[in-house]
């Protein structure tokens, strides 16, 4: 009887599973410094993604001020951006290229209108802007996705640490913007930087030849249902835990000790975690850790962070839990996101996280506005992280049950 999981006892039979090692036919030969420049270019607007998509969490606090939102409108605003990232995940189909190019010139245009939003246009602008993150961000990891498919799970490792060094680095360069309470400028230079990866697509980039070939393949063999469904929720919980937390925490400190004047460090820690944990995960010394118990550990973690930045009260601890939570909460999507692709190189793994990414942080307002708290709205975030850790036995079964049979069981 076969069985389709990890077995951590036995080498032999994760030869071909992706999170250990992704096997499948070499790249078509092509330009190595094109390959190169590619690659550099594309992985730098994929790490604006990450900023851009963090920013309207960041300048939250300014935009609620200026425009006059209540916590469920201003959760709104969040929730049409995520559900316009996840509906661009479903419109990316097999011709990547095309769909990068679309993704990136809506970024410029919602960009450019972002500069003159107003309390109403902003939330079909926020939602376009959503948009075309989801279609570029999408686009952009199945390409590398096809191009790699040797190394795949290395190569969107190291794509997703340029996406959550953007992620990182955006609300300490979002901080001058804050103080003037001018955002104009931010706009533009958002709208600047599309500009020239668009342009790029246009002008420089090739549309891969091997994609047809990797669409044509026949579809790797299906994980069992049990599987897919914890995975799946794991997917859903890592990105809901994580945009949630990233999408309010600015305002949470800023409402516990708005005299601190710290109010902007509990996201940059929390993705500096991220950026570190998926760092580390990605080098060698790494794979030799028994991956599920790793798993545990992270998923444990994560349940206690967001416990503690619902607990404690004082910006510094908060900013501790912050920390912890990114460096829980980071490896957890790459891998799981590693797994699926080498089943199923579609968009719908991607709109499942954003789907995700669109209803925890409004629920999160929500939640907020009924009680009058945000510490009961981040009760959103905390049912997550729990839900998740008391699903990693289910998976830890799945995939020890091989090792226990004999020989003659699993032929």
């Amino acid at each position: 009887m076969a069985h389709d999981s990890i077995d951590l006892r036995n080498p032999e039979r994760n030869r071909a599973h992706p999170i250990q090692q992704m096997q499948s036919s070499p790249v078509p030969s092509r330009s190595r410094g094109w390959l190169n420049a590619s690659d550099l270019v594309l992985a730098a607007g994929f790490s604006f993604t990450g900023a851009g998509t963090i920013m309207l969490g960041v300048l939250l606090p300014v935009l609620s001020l200026q425009w006059s939102l209540r916590d469920d409108a201003a959760g709104f605003l969040l929730f049409l951006q995520f559900g316009g990232s996840s509906l661009g995940a479903i419109f990316s189909g097999l011709r990547r290229l095309r769909c990068l190019r679309i993704g990136y010139a809506l970024l410029v245009a919602a960009s450019g209108a972002l500069a003159f939003a107003g309390p109403r246009s902003a939330f079909a602008i926020f939602f376009l802007f959503g948009l075309g993150l989801g279609i570029s961000m999408t686009s952009t990891s199945l390409l590398f996705s096809d191009r790699y498919e040797i190394d795949r799970a290395q190569k969107l490792e190291a794509l997703n640490f340029a996406w959550s060094v953007g992620a990182m680095a955006g609300p300490v360069l979002f901080l001058p913007f804050l103080r003037i309470a001018h955002l104009r400028l931010l706009f533009f230079t958002f709208q600047a930087v599309f500009l020239f990866i668009l342009l790029w697509t246009l002008l420089r980039e090739r549309a891969d030849h091997g994609l047809q070939q990797a669409a044509e393949q026949p579809a790797a063999k299906h994980a069992s249902l049990g599987v897919v469904l914890v995975l799946l929720a794991m997917v859903i919980g890592s990105v809901g835990v994580e945009t949630s937390l990233s999408g309010w925490l600015t305002t949470y400190v800023h409402r516990l000790g708005p005299e601190s004047g710290a109010a902007l460090f509990p996201a940059a820690l929390l993705y500096f975690g991220v950026v570190l944990s998926r760092l580390l995960c990605s080098t060698p010394r790494f794979g030799k850790i028994d991956p599920l118990r790793a798993l545990q550990g992270l998923l444990w973690g994560t349940a206690g962070a967001v416990t503690l930045l619902i607990a404690l009260h004082g910006p510094v601890a908060v900013d501790a839990a912050a920390a912890l939570a990114g460096l829980c909460i980071g490896p957890l999507y790459p891998l799981v996101l590693a797994f699926l692709l080498n089943r199923n190189s579609r968009g719908w793994i991607f709109a499942v996280a954003g789907m995700a990414a669109a209803v925890f942080p409004w629920f999160t307002g929500v939640l907020s506005a009924h009680f009058g708290s945000l510490r009961y709205g981040l009760m959103a975030p905390l049912a997550a992280a729990w839900l998740m850790a008391m699903l990693r036995p289910l998976l830890f079964r799945s995939a020890v049950r091989p090792a226990a049979e004999s020989p003659s069981s699993s032929a």
